[in-house]
């Protein structure tokens, strides 16, 4: 079984936080710092203390024989394109499990497999 690893960095802008809200981030901003993170299945945050963006970072294993199933799509999704999809939902999903409202999330993946083999 071939596996590509892709990293994915979803940004996004915190939106509508409460006092609490901002408190709570506030109190955990040094675990959050952009330098002690890193790309996990499980995703990484990251923000400072400004509390205005932040991101996510997601490492993204896909089988390359076995493409994730195509949402109604007559042509096959790239394997970057099928990273951002998965780590969105992630990143969706961790979100909403905070109850973090946000703004403006995009994503942009990197896929690692290439750069191993140059």
């Amino acid at each position: 079984m071939a596996v590509n690893v892709l990293r994915v960095v979803v940004r996004g802008e915190f939106a509508d936080l409460t006092s609490d809200q901002r408190e709570a981030l506030l109190a955990e901003a040094e675990e959050h710092d952009i330098f002690r993170s890193a790309f996990t299945t499980d995703g990484t945050f990251t923000y400072d203390r400004r509390l205005v963006a932040f991101n996510l970072r997601y490492e993204i294993r896909l089988d390359v024989d076995r493409p994730l199933p195509q949402a109604g799509l007559s042509f096959p999704e790239s394997q970057e394109t099928q990273a951002v999809a998965v780590a969105m939902e992630h990143a969706l999903t961790d979100l909403s499990g905070w109850g973090l409202s946000h703004k403006r999330l995009r994503a942009s993946a990197a896929d690692m497999s290439e750069m191993w083999r140059a």
